[in-house]
C-alpha cells in the first residue's frame, strides 16, 4: 500500500510545481524555451564525445547552457516536459546541481518507460528513459560531476518501476 502512495502521490506534487519559466527573469524566459525547443527537436540524449572522432556536439553544448541558464527550480518543473529528451537533460540538470532531493525525483519517474536514444562515443543505446536516469545518478556510470544514488534507491526504483504490473 505504501508503494502505491508514493507511486500515485508523488508524481502529483510534482505536477502542481510552477512551470519551468516561472523562475527565470523575463530576459532568461525566451533561451530556455529555444534550449528546449533544439533538445526535443533533435530528440536525443549525447555524452560530452559522440562520434568516433569525440567531437563535441550541439546538442551536448545546449544541455551545458541549460544547466547554465536553469536553476534547480526550473530543472524540476522541466521534469514533466511532454519530451523524454527534455526529461532526461532536466533530471541530468539537477543531478550536476547536486539537488537535495534527486532521490524523489527519481522515484517519481520510477515508471517512466518513454524510449529515448543515447548517443556515448561511438555507441548509440536507445533504452528508456528511466533507465538512462539511473544511468546518472549510479555511482559506475556516466558523469562523475553527478550527484550519485546509494543502490538502496536504485533497488527502490526497480522495485516501483516493476510493481503492480
Amino acid at each position: 500500500m505504501r508503494s502505491f502512495l508514493l507511486a500515485f502521490l508523488l508524481p502529483l506534487t510534482l505536477l502542481a510545481q510552477p512551470s519551468a519559466q516561472e523562475f527565470l527573469s523575463p530576459q532568461s524566459r525566451e533561451p530556455l524555451h529555444v534550449l528546449t525547443d533544439s533538445l526535443a527537436g533533435v530528440n536525443e540524449l549525447h555524452g560530452p564525445y559522440v562520434g568516433f572522432s569525440g567531437a563535441v556536439s550541439g546538442q551536448y553544448q545546449n544541455f551545458l547552457e541549460l544547466v547554465d541558464t536553469a536553476k534547480a527550480e526550473a530543472l524540476l518543473a522541466l521534469m514533466q516536459h511532454p519530451n523524454a529528451v527534455v526529461r532526461g537533460y532536466a533530471f541530468w540538470g539537477l543531478a550536476r546541481e547536486h539537488y537535495e532531493k534527486l532521490d524523489s525525483v527519481l522515484l517519481s519517474h520510477a515508471r517512466d518507460e518513454a524510449p529515448v536514444r543515447f548517443i556515448q562515443g561511438g555507441m548509440v543505446t536507445e533504452l528508456p528513459l528511466v533507465d538512462f536516469l539511473q544511468w546518472v545518478v549510479n555511482p559506475q556510470l556516466l558523469d562523475g560531476d553527478c550527484k550519485k544514488l546509494d543502490n538502496s534507491v536504485l533497488d527502490r526504483v526497480t522495485e516501483l518501476r516493476f510493481s503492480d504490473r
